[in-house]
């Protein structure tokens, strides 16, 4: 199956947030985050080919709170998060198209590194894709278990 991926607006990835990665909220429109609206961040959809937007990430110019020190301090970084794809669509590509968008928006920004903070039930996902753990195992508050990962981004 093959997935375009393009830039989306913050509000369009909130009903797979809400139906993928927090489910326990109470409506799509709460699964808004802090610096969705920052100028730059961006936003990204996986399109199957009906047109149905399948698969979303958010990308932020920030470095890790929890782990200043696991990337080094002299490269630019930036975070993926807000990842997920919808079930019906796992293992057929959606994931991996807009990782390798997200790689490619961040070596135009000039970053080395993409981190996130990666589920446990998306270690191997990410391993695949060339990331590697940069921390240990922690927990987040109504999500569960997580480890920062990250990959360089190669020129």
């Amino acid at each position: 199956m093959t997935f375009v991926v393009r830039q989306i607006a913050a509000i369009e990835t909130q009903p797979v947030r809400h139906a993928v990665l927090w489910p326990h909220k109470p409506t799509a429109a709460s699964c808004v985050i802090s610096g969705d609206d920052a100028p730059s961040t961006l936003h990204f959809g996986a399109f199957a080919p009906s047109g149905s937007l399948v698969g979303v990430c958010s990308v932020f110019d920030e470095r890790s709170g929890r782990f200043p020190n696991a990337l080094p301090l002299s490269d630019r970084v930036v975070r993926l998060r807000v990842m997920g794809t919808l079930p019906s669509v796992r293992g057929n590509g959606a994931g991996e198209a807009l990782i390798q968008t997200v790689l490619d928006a961040a070596l135009k920004r000039g970053a080395a590194w993409v981190w996130c903070d990666a589920r446990e039930v998306a270690f191997g996902f990410y391993l695949r894709l060339g990331f590697s753990f940069h921390s240990q195992v922690y927990d987040v508050p109504e999500i569960g278990t997580h480890r920062m990962m990250a990959r360089r981004v190669e020129t």
